[in-house]
């Protein structure tokens, strides 16, 4: 509803700079008109990077990240993680560390950047999952 209103000021104050119709005679309330344009404008901006922002995950951090991308089977377990990254629970750093670095190789966005938009959307949520899930098995590791 915000961002509606910002496109209806942004609209209305376009009009009334290019209009010959002017409330002063001189052009400061065309100046003021124009502030106020560019105000809005930086505002629906910031919205936008804002909403971009929060639906990349970028703004969150470890464990809110987890329940954002939850998916249909709930939160991420340890034993999910292990799955994801194709690894069993006795499995060395190591291996761990191999198995990530093979995933990440074949579905990072940077590989598939030539694709069509939805493989490039899938390879980032992959990635995304893939990083979740070895980050929870490094911080189970560390404990």
């Amino acid at each position: 509803m915000g961002s509606m209103w910002n496109y209806l000021w942004i609209i209305l104050l376009a009009i009334y700079i290019i209009s010959p119709i002017d409330g002063h005679p001189l052009f400061v309330d065309d100046l003021f008109a124009a502030g106020v344009l560019l105000y809005y404008l930086y505002k629906n901006a910031k919205e936008k990077k804002q909403q971009q922002y929060n639906r990349y995950g970028n703004g969150s951090s470890g464990q809110s990240r987890q329940s954002s991308h939850a998916g249909p089977g709930g939160p991420l377990t340890l034993d999910k993680a292990y799955r994801e990254l194709g690894v069993t629970p006795s499995a060395s750093w190591e291996e761990i560390g191999k198995a990530y670095r093979e995933k990440m190789t074949k579905s990072h966005p940077d590989k598939v950047s030539h694709l069509s938009e939805e493989l490039q959307e899938k390879a980032k949520e992959l990635t995304l999952k893939l990083n979740e899930a070895f980050d929870l098995i490094k911080r189970h590791r560390r404990q």
